[in-house]
């Protein structure tokens, strides 16, 4: 009995440890990585769960990354090695994208590797930092964050449901607001012309005869009306060729995309 017991015991151990084995590795890697306790216990796990929410299902990991300071260090170079050095990513090509926020020196970076430099083009990570950073400025940290994780989630989904990302040639969001402003301010500027040039005519009247427009002043003898000539002039207008896109996403030697960051 006792060796069956001890038996049982080692299998019972064997069976734990291939548990914990195969638990998955996110699970010990959080999305939202506060290295400097910044946010507290209720706001880390709105943040996290915020976090997933815009991971799943996309296989790229969406990262908040929080440090006190780097110093001199580039941000860039920072955010990139603490990706390789913690195996961050999703799949066999480590995809996803960083946002860096380093408090303490007050610069910041966002960062894509693998699908993630795909589905994060240049032309969204500057939005999305657009709208990050004055947040930043003003130390609203959660807010900050929360804002980066929204677009993130947006720009995954749109990935997935157009087969194309989310990049200068396909972004609707702003049309209203420029439809706006092209149709709707100059017909405002040509209202109040008008306006003010109807103010000053309505003391003309409607004249019956040519001789009435002629000042008092002109005495003509004959007065008649020959057709001449029709000037007609041509301008050459050239095929415009097609410009290439300036969309897409750069990449670096390491394989990184993102953008170089800055200080706020």
């Amino acid at each position: 009995m006792k060796h069956t017991a001890k038996r049982f015991a080692a299998l019972l151990a064997a069976l734990v440890l291939a548990l914990c084995l195969s638990i998955p590795a996110f699970a010990a890697a959080p999305l939202v990585r506060d290295e400097m306790g910044l946010f507290d216990a209720d706001t880390y796990s709105e943040l996290e769960a915020s976090a997933e929410a815009a991971s799943d299902g996309h296989d790229c990991d969406v990262y908040f990354l929080v440090v006190d300071s780097i110093g001199d260090t580039d941000q860039r170079q920072y955010a990139k090695d603490y990706y390789l050095a913690n195996g961050l990513g999703s799949g066999s090509e480590q995809s996803g994208i960083l946002f860096l926020l380093a408090v303490g020196s007050r610069k910041y970076v966002t960062i894509t590797y693998g699908g993630g430099v795909t589905a994060f083009t240049d032309y969204r990570i500057e939005q999305i930092e657009d709208a990050v950073v004055p947040y930043l400025s003003d130390d609203d940290w959660a807010e900050a964050a929360s804002e980066y994780l929204s677009m993130c989630a947006d720009t995954l989904d749109f990935y997935a449901e157009h087969g194309e990302p989310l990049d200068v040639d396909n972004d609707t969001s702003g049309w209203p607001i420029l439809l706006l402003i092209v149709i709707g301010v100059p017909m405002i500027i040509a209202g109040i012309v008008c306006g003010v040039l109807y103010s000053q005519m309505k003391t003309a009247r409607l004249k019956t005869e040519a001789n009435d427009y002629i000042g008092a002043g002109l005495k003509l003898r004959v007065q008649v009306d020959n057709y001449t000539h029709t000037d007609r002039v041509q301008v050459y207008d050239p095929p415009h060729e097609e410009s290439s896109s300036s969309g897409g996403s750069s990449v670096d030697s390491d394989g990184f995309g993102g953008s170089s960051g800055g200080s706020f």
